[in-house]
């Protein structure tokens, strides 16, 4: 075990990780750093646990996607490689979204606003938390 200094939202961390994965948490701590200033950035949400639970319900909501995007891409058959020139080359079906996934991705933003909304209601009225 190492142990690893992050800063988070100007605050600093010292987090234990395994030998070798120092790089991979440094990154992760980056990415959370920047969305949260993103957020907080959009000026729709002051309070810090507030602007937690939206960067966590972000960055959940985009390894989903990945994770989802990743499982139909490994279900879909293989495709035959063809010589083509650039000019005749079309997209495949399986590049392409399809309904049902496109509609339930729609309605995940959609919610993931709804909670941003209710939030920053909630957080005027002073009764968040």
């Amino acid at each position: 075990m190492s142990e690893v200094n992050v800063t988070i939202f100007d605050r600093n961390y010292r987090l234990a990780v395994t030998t070798g994965e120092e790089k991979m948490l440094e990154d992760c701590a980056r990415q959370v750093n920047e969305q949260m200033l993103a957020v907080r950035a959009a000026g729709r949400v002051i309070a810090i646990d507030q602007i937690a639970v939206l960067t966590a319900l972000e960055l959940a909501y985009d390894a989903k996607k990945r994770e989802h995007d990743a499982k139909k891409t490994a279900a879909a058959p293989p495709q035959p490689v063809q010589q083509q020139t650039p000019a005749a080359a079309v997209p495949t079906a399986a590049s392409t979204p399809n309904e049902a996934d496109s509609a339930l991705f729609a309605e995940i933003h959609s919610l993931c606003s709804l909670c941003e909304e209710a939030l920053f209601r909630d957080a005027k009225m002073g009764s968040l938390f």
